[in-house]
């Protein structure tokens, strides 16, 4: 297995950089400079600024069709972006600060978002609608991901409280008190059998989806670990922290098989290419680095 860094595209924003997302050959970057970014994943060269927003741009997704990518932002609002040309296709206007994390359902017909209020919104990408809430028990959910087979919702909040929703049933399944601090950082695997938490508390852990068990717990950063992306083979993931590092992992063995120490400071994003053999990260340097994974 080689790992190395293949490209760095240094002052990508003109301030830290919060979130990114790869589908295809389009990266997408979100800053707290109010914009949001789409690049080619092969030249690395910028091709358009999503620019709108009032405040700080904290996430960024792409549903799967790419037909869209949304941006949600402290300013209160959810964007909704042509993923081919960059152009502005909705604006949703969640209330006051109910933007956070953001994620597309499967079929690119919902997002979910997390806010203050420590409920789960869910709204509809064509109408721009709110087409269901979900409430956790925990405070502010600052995390939040759709599984891949569209079944379930997993929340992490400022509190550690993990909650996993029954998206057909719109019930609650689970509340799992994994983590001692925050979870910023959820993802599921791509059978939608585990769920992958990255926490204050340094740790990263995989639960599975309906026993909410502990399957493991990764440790070797130096402080929070604020994202997590898994591999599309699922035989492992890649954490990104505020000690500046990212790790890459084996859900197998559950050993750190490489450690990247190029970023200056906390790294707040990581994305997996579709293939899986390359991994992008961000962080409040500004920075946007490309790594071969295989």
């Amino acid at each position: 297995m080689v790992y190395e860094v293949a490209k760095k595209v240094e002052n990508a924003h003109d301030e830290g950089i919060w979130s990114v997302a790869w589908k295809k050959d389009k990266i997408v970057t979100a800053s707290l400079d109010a914009s949001a970014k789409i690049w080619n994943s092969e030249s690395m060269k910028g091709i358009s600024v999503l620019s709108g927003h009032m405040l700080g741009v904290v996430s960024v997704a792409i549903d799967n069709s790419c037909k869209y990518i949304a941006t949600s932002s402290m300013d209160s609002h959810i964007k909704i972006w042509n993923y081919e040309d960059g152009s502005l296709i909705r604006d949703i206007d969640s209330g006051p600060v109910e933007t956070w994390s953001i994620s597309f359902s499967p079929d690119g017909k919902f997002i979910a978002c997390s806010g203050q209020s420590g409920n789960v919104t869910i709204w509809n990408v064509e109408t721009g609608n709110k087409e269901q809430v979900h409430t956790t028990s925990g405070k502010f959910t600052v995390s939040v991901a759709y599984s891949p087979n569209g079944n379930y919702i997993a929340t992490g909040s400022l509190d550690g409280l993990i909650s996993v929703f029954d998206v057909v049933e719109n019930k609650r399944l689970h509340s799992i008190e994994g983590h001692a601090m925050a979870v910023r950082g959820i993802t599921f695997s791509a059978d939608s059998t585990m769920i992958l938490t990255g926490s204050d508390d340094m740790h990263a852990r995989l639960y599975d989806v309906k026993s909410n068990n502990v399957v493991g717990t990764f440790s070797g950063h130096s402080s929070w670990v604020l994202s997590v992306a898994v591999n599309p083979d699922s035989k492992t993931f890649a954490t990104g922290s505020s000690d500046k590092k990212v790790k890459i992992w084996d859900i197998g063995t559950k050993q750190n098989l490489h450690t990247f120490s190029q970023h200056d400071d906390q790294v707040w994003g990581v994305a997996y290419s579709d293939k899986g053999t390359q991994l992008v990260s961000v962080g409040d340097d500004k920075q946007l680095l490309l790594y071969n994974c295989q």
